[in-house]
């Protein structure tokens, strides 16, 4: 390699200088492109597309908390009465509460479910219409991206039962006997 007896960068970015000139003097020679320039670049191209996906990955577990939020709270708020009854009949607050995390269960694996088959066909579809001559994007999820998706998906449902379980532990039993308004 032409680049091995320099010592300093800018010596090695000289050379290149040179030799590029040195080429271009041929009308035979188009364009020169340096393999280590290329490399560099492909590689800050990845960079950025990493960054991208990180940020839809924590994009995504927010919005799967929120939602699993938001059906939570809604749904303690609206049988409210039935709950504080329940807690009148004798249930501990731990069995009102696993009431409630039951139905976030079903909900959770149902979109574990959903989510997998759903992510696969849209995969597909995105790795379809993103092609490019100089780039080839993974076309196989490996197992354990699959299960590190549950994984996440699992944490923040057992986050949402933790913090909703506060919430169900307030609920007044004096509520169940007020009248229907």
């Amino acid at each position: 390699s032409f680049g091995d007896s320099l010592t300093g960068s800018a010596d090695i970015s000289a050379a290149k200088s040179q030799f590029n000139a040195d080429l271009m003097k041929y009308d035979s020679i188009n364009a020169v492109a340096f393999e280590s320039d290329t490399i560099a670049s492909f590689e800050r191209v990845i960079n950025v597309v990493a960054i991208i996906i990180m940020i839809f990955i924590v994009a995504a577990g927010i919005l799967a908390f929120v939602v699993l939020y938001n059906l939570t709270n809604i749904n303690i708020a609206e049988r409210q009465r039935e709950l504080a009854t329940i807690k009148v009949l004798g249930f501990t607050n731990i069995e009102v509460s696993n009431y409630i995390y039951r139905e976030n269960v079903i909900l959770t694996l149902l979109g574990i479910i959903i989510g997998i088959f759903g992510g696969i066909g849209l995969h597909k579809i995105m790795i379809e219409y993103v092609k490019v001559d100089a780039i080839m994007f993974v076309q196989n999820i490996m197992w354990y991206d699959y299960l590190i998706a549950i994984g996440i998906t699992v944490l923040f449902a057992f986050l949402v039962n933790f913090i909703m379980h506060g919430r169900m532990k307030k609920i007044s039993m004096v509520e169940s006997l007020k009248s229907v308004e």
